[in-house]
């Protein structure tokens, strides 16, 4: 049974074969499908095609996509401090970790044109929201959102999308991409006092505060209703983040620590809202560190498999 998901064993970045070591995020993709398969073990899915080099140039500048070849741009992407990055220990260089992006970034273009195709989708994967034209950061080096969609446009399969970013840390990237780009509309809910210190211009941002947990699910549920007044989609990137999920591990994302049923709640409100309005929506995994956060994952990607009738159910299920 193939299933509206898109993913590679290739999504695990062997960190170590390129000389780091840094805590990234790990890979969720895999731990999701093997919940999913006890309950529906005929489950297939789509496999990803790397971006190509002209995709690229859709969103980034072809000065920045040359400095992807030297590895001290990744060092910077990367954030690399003393003793995370150990070349002489590596099996291939560093720049050649271009290669996993592309695979990622190309799941978020088939997730697209899968729910073009049949309403829901998800990319078990990337979501590099960070990424700008001349530049990445935040671990972002490619913006695969921004290239899916304009690759969907280029393809005249889409006039106009809707970004809802519910990472933890605002959509930088997708501001800065999209800020004169009226067919596309960026609306970002995140920690307004985390990460990046320095905040763009999205169409809406919903900042949340310090201590606002209780007021989490108001906000977004607002924020997303005011987008919808302001604009008609035909197509949604969901950009789901778990980072806001209390067992994430990353110091900076303890700002927002909201139990599952919270995060739960979230995902199925954002699934829910956009296919009853029969407005397609694609999904991508973005930020969630630390060994847990793939539950966040699993249970919104349950939930979407649920929406397309491949599971009858959506009830509170053990993990």
């Amino acid at each position: 049974m193939i299933t509206p998901l898109v993913f590679s064993p290739l999504y695990n970045t062997d960190l170590a074969s390129f000389g780091m070591n840094k805590p990234f995020a790990l890979d969720r993709g895999e731990l999701v499908l093997r919940k999913l398969r006890e309950e529906l073990p005929e489950l297939e899915h789509h496999l990803p095609v790397p971006l190509t080099d002209e995709e690229l140039l859709l969103v980034h500048t072809p000065q920045y996509l040359q400095s992807l070849q030297s590895s001290s741009t990744w060092e910077k992407i990367f954030e690399l401090k003393e003793g995370e990055y150990q070349p002489h220990l590596a099996e291939k260089p560093l720049h050649q970790i271009i290669n996993d992006f592309k695979l990622k970034g190309g799941g978020t273009k088939i997730a697209v044109n899968l729910a073009l195709q049949h309403g829901l989708a998800a990319n078990l994967g990337a979501g590099y929201h960070h990424a700008f034209p001349d530049r990445g950061h935040g671990y972002c080096a490619l913006h695969d959102i921004g290239i899916a969609i304009k690759s969907a446009q280029n393809a005249n399969n889409l006039q106009r999308a809707m970004i809802v970013d519910l990472d933890f840390h605002q959509g930088d990237g997708s501001a800065i991409i999209f800020a004169s780009d009226d067919s596309v509309f960026t609306l970002s809910v995140h920690s307004e006092d985390g990460w990046p210190d320095v905040k763009q211009h999205s169409d809406l941002d919903v900042p949340i505060f310090e201590n606002e947990e209780k007021l989490y699910l108001e906000k977004t549920a607002d924020g997303i209703h005011r987008a919808l007044k302001k604009f008609a989609p035909n197509l949604v990137l969901f950009i789901a983040g778990s980072d806001p999920y209390e067992k994430d591990v990353l110091p900076g994302t303890q700002l927002i620590k909201l139990p599952l049923a919270t995060m739960r709640e979230r995902d199925e409100f954002v699934i829910d809202t956009f296919a009853d309005k029969g407005i397609p929506l694609a999904k991508v995994f973005a930020g969630g560190y630390g060994p847990d956060v793939w539950e966040v994952h699993y249970w919104a990607t349950r939930h979407l498999l649920v929406k397309s009738g491949f599971l009858q159910s959506s009830g509170p299920l053990n993990l």
